[in-house]
This record gives structure tokens, C-alpha cells and sequence, in this order.
């Protein structure tokens, strides 16, 4: 079986997986490109230094690392996660989980303790996030976090994020995710009645394009904490 069979056999068998390996995978480009911006800088300090054997040591390390990038991103390309329609309950509210999830409490967790961006969102619940050392913000739902984390961006600068609309990188491939018009979006939420954003994503989705919108802002992904309300993976064990 080639790669184009697997990829296809994944996305018709067993397509929840398929999006669950493009998230992962989407995430992991951002690191390799922080890495690859990481290695140009070294790269440019020896220029400047006139050390033309360690750039030279540099160079050939990001053009091996520029392999791997490219075949993560040819993996991405084949599962197609745009073509996948989201279908888990992502956005059940806390109300609704404790009257349909049996023993509520015995999945819940600290909600005191700080969770990063690198984390697998599948299965949890957020409780609140901040970005540096700004009040917590509490949500209940992964779209309320990426709503809110849109509202306070676009107050910090507005052009920016709708510049976001035309950004390579920042929208589907079928799929936009943030657009000033919510036509073909299938579930667009209003940000201050100035752009829409598309919500009807996983947890995982979401915290793929919060980190590319935060790094687009200047922060680091390790700036922004998230807290967990509850965990439900041992719920979904298949």
C-alpha cells in the first residue's frame, strides 16, 4: 500500500483519526517553524561574525530540517482535514455535561493547574486561560476560549487581525477561519460585528489557530496558560 492509499483509507475509515493525526501534525509544523526561525538567526549571527564555516553547519541543518517540513506538510495535504466535518459535541456546556455524563464529578480535575498550548485538547474541558500575567479569563467551552481570545487581539490591534483574512497560513484549505464576510463558513461567530471566525471546530483545531494568531501578535506560545475544568478520555477509550 503507497502513502496515498493510507492516507485515503485512514480519512474513510477511521476519519476522526485522520483528524486527530492532521491536528497533531499542524501543531508540529508551527514548532519546526519556530525551529527553522531559531537556526536563521544563528545562522545570520555568524554571517556577522564572519564565522562562514558554523553558518555553513547551520545552513545544512535547516535544509535537512526543510526536508522533513516539507514531507509533514505533503501529510497534512493527504488527510485533508478541511473535508472531514467536525462532529464531536466539543461545545456542550457544563450544564448539559452534568446531566448526561455518568459520575460528573469523578472527571473533573485542578483547575488551578496551568496546561500549555503544546497539550492534546481531545477529550477535555477548558476552565479559564491567560495570556502572560493578565486576569484569568474563564470559558467553558474551547469556542468560547478562541472568542475571547480573538476579542482581546483585536483590541490590541485591529488591523492585524484583519489582515488575519488574507494571511497564508491562518486559513483552511477549504475552510476559512477567519473572514470578513461568514459566507461559506459553517459556523461563524461575530467578533465585535467586525469579522467572523469559525467555531465549528475541535479543541485541538482551536489551539492550532490560537497559537498561530498569538505568535502573529509577538507572544509565545508558552505565554498563554490554559486550565482544565474536566478530563473525559478515559470516557472515549475505544
Amino acid at each position: 500500500m503507497d502513502l496515498d492509499s493510507a492516507m485515503q483509507s485512514i480519512k474513510n475509515e477511521f476519519p476522526n483519526k485522520a483528524m486527530d493525526l492532521a491536528e497533531s501534525l499542524e501543531l508540529l509544523k508551527e514548532v519546526i517553524s519556530d525551529t527553522m526561525n531559531a537556526i536563521n538567526n544563528k545562522s545570520n549571527d555568524s554571517f556577522h561574525k564572519r564565522d562562514f564555516q558554523t553558518r555553513r553547519q547551520y545552513d545544512e541543518l535547516a535544509l535537512f530540517v526543510y526536508d522533513y517540513e516539507q514531507l509533514i506538510d505533503q501529510f497534512i495535504n493527504k488527510l485533508n482535514v478541511d473535508s472531514v466535518e467536525f462532529i464531536d459535541d466539543e461545545d456542550a456546556d457544563e450544564e448539559a455535561e452534568r446531566k448526561t455524563i455518568p459520575n460528573y464529578a469523578d472527571y473533573l480535575v485542578d483547575h488551578n493547574v496551568e496546561h500549555t498550548l503544546y497539550e492534546n485538547f481531545t477529550h477535555k474541558r477548558p476552565f479559564a486561560f491567560k495570556i502572560n500575567d493578565q486576569q484569568i479569563i474563564e470559558v467553558n467551552t474551547w469556542q468560547k476560549m478562541l472568542l475571547k481570545t480573538a476579542e482581546l487581539l483585536f483590541a490590541i490591534d485591529t488591523e492585524k487581525f484583519l489582515s488575519f483574512e488574507h494571511a497564508p497560513g491562518m486559513n483552511g484549505k477549504k475552510v476559512k477561519y477567519i473572514s470578513s464576510s461568514p459566507d461559506g463558513m459553517r459556523r461563524p461567530q461575530p467578533i465585535l460585528d467586525r469579522v467572523f471566525i469559525e467555531t465549528n471546530m475541535s479543541g485541538n483545531s482551536i489551539r492550532n489557530l490560537i497559537v498561530k494568531m498569538i505568535k502573529a501578535y509577538g507572544f509565545k506560545p508558552s505565554d498563554y496558560k490554559v486550565y482544565f475544568r474536566a478530563d473525559y478520555t478515559e470516557l472515549n477509550q475505544e
